[in-house]
């Protein structure tokens, strides 16, 4: 289509010479009219005179026109034609030389171009030594064989490389991890594809980094919990002998001991022998539970039987500090399907807080009652010090005690309900503490609704 160029007042260049021609052909038919008439004698002055102002304004007309129209259309000339030294390819070639990522162009599967990002990335010092060589090339050995194929075969004939992660073979030797793509550009005969890298080493360092933190701190804690495993069978034994020996002195099983102050040191050796094994225990119940080897062994079992078991053992020492144990249990509870002895701990590690954290004088109620979601419900209630909800988190923190007047009285390693909550989990179930700080603490024991049984249990009136 031809562009036709404007000048003042609408009218264009081919216009401009139209209305000229046009004048002069009026000025010479005009003159020839008047001389077919024979008048041109008596009027040739003024008409010769006429005719040559109109050729002349004609003229002058079209030369201002002409100029006019030349200088607006310099600047649009001007406009349009690039500049020296910047093709339009340049501004392209510009942007893609200025972003970070990798960029290659590959025709036939090897090197057409690249730019400097990925000069940079690979090591290279210049283009001319990749150009032309396969891109395959560059690609480290550490990349899978089935991706390494995968590309090759879409760069083979011009086909989409799906977003991949490949690892580049950069000319210093320093692994560098890509996130790659490719795009076919659609040019024939020879297929090119546009592959863009995106450098996520520093990504992938630092997963490993701290994938390895991880694993250390694994190490860690498994050579610490078999070191206290280990500790804790070499420290029984040889209590187990301290105490029995001293519990026949202070019994005087053999007579009379012949002084009663020896009695008394025997006394005390087994108290204390004892309360160093039952250390000794929580520390081996809690390696155990951290490294998952605590087991279960399952049988039926009847709750009140259990409870009444787990009283009589702490009873002895709840009449010693003034507190009275109450036992409420919901009749024709169903039996459970527990391993017996790890609900007694629990149920021990509960009553003997209650006991240790209850001035005398308290109580201490124990029930149990099916819940509302068909499970069942043991709780240990005391009128004790009670905790906030921080002292809480705290107390079901391993070797961590909340501090307290009451509490600083007693010795004890912090594991008492961390190991609870833990053999509560090994059932299925969930530990639930409400407290009040100054009114007193309930602990409730839920058994999921899996280890229900349909049987029901004798009531203790039966018994």
């Amino acid at each position: 289509m031809e562009t036709v160029p404007v000048g003042p007042l609408g009218c264009t260049v081919r216009r401009a010479a139209l209305q000229g021609i046009l004048i002069l052909c009026v000025s010479i038919g005009a003159t020839l009219g008047l001389a077919a008439l024979g008048v041109l004698e008596a009027f040739a002055a003024p008409l010769i005179t006429i005719l040559i102002a109109s050729l002349t304004a004609a003229l002058a007309m079209q030369f201002r026109l002409r100029r006019q129209l030349s200088r607006a259309a310099a600047p649009a000339a001007a406009a349009a034609a690039p500049e020296p030294g910047l093709p339009a390819d340049d501004i392209h070639a510009s942007i893609v030389a200025a972003m970070p990522e990798l960029i290659l162009i590959s025709r036939n599967g090897r090197v057409d171009y690249i730019n400097g990002s990925g000069l940079r990335m690979v090591g290279a010092a210049s283009a001319d030594i990749l150009l032309a060589r396969p891109v395959l090339d560059l690609v480290d050995g550490v990349t899978s064989r089935e991706i390494r194929d995968r590309i090759e075969a879409a760069l083979l004939v011009g086909e989409q490389v799906a977003p991949c992660e490949i690892w580049l073979a950069r000319f210093d030797g320093a692994p560098v991890c890509v996130e790659a793509c490719g795009v076919p550009m659609g040019v024939q005969p020879d297929p090119l594809v546009l592959l863009i890298a995106r450098d996520i080493s520093d990504q992938r360092r630092a997963e490993a980094a701290l994938r390895q933190a991880k694993e250390q701190a694994e190490l860690a804690n498994r050579t610490r919990s078999q070191f206290l495993a280990n500790m804790s069978h070499e420290l029984r034994t040889p209590l187990n002998a301290i105490i029995g020996f001293s519990e026949i002195i202070a019994d005087e099983a053999f007579g009379p001991a012949g002084q009663p102050l020896y009695t008394e040191y025997a006394r005390d050796i087994r108290d204390g022998g004892c309360h160093l094994l039952r250390v000794i225990n929580d520390i081996l119940d809690y390696s155990k539970v951290e490294e998952g080897k605590m087991e279960l062994y399952e049988d039926i079992g009847d709750v009140a039987e259990i409870l009444a078991a787990s009283i009589r053992v702490v009873i002895g020492r709840a009449e010693s500090a003034d507190v009275r144990i109450t036992l409420e249990i919901q009749e024709n509870l169903p039996h459970v399907l527990v391993d017996a002895m790890k609900l007694k701990q629990v149920l021990l590690n509960l009553l003997s807080n209650a006991v240790k954290f209850t001035a005398r004088g308290g109580c201490i109620t124990v029930s149990a009652a099916a819940a509302s979601d068909g499970g069942l419900d043991i709780a240990v209630a005391d009128t004790g010090i009670g905790m906030t909800k921080a002292e809480i988190d705290m107390a079901l923190e391993p070797f961590t005690q909340v501090e307290s007047d009451l509490s600083r009285r007693y010795e004890g390693t912090g594991l008492g309900l961390p190991i609870t909550n833990s053999l509560v989990e090994l059932h299925g179930g969930r530990l639930l503490i409400a407290s009040t700080p100054g009114v007193g603490t309930r602990v409730t024991v839920h058994l999921p609704v899996s280890r229900i049984l349909r049987q029901a249990a004798p009531s203790l009136a039966e018994r």
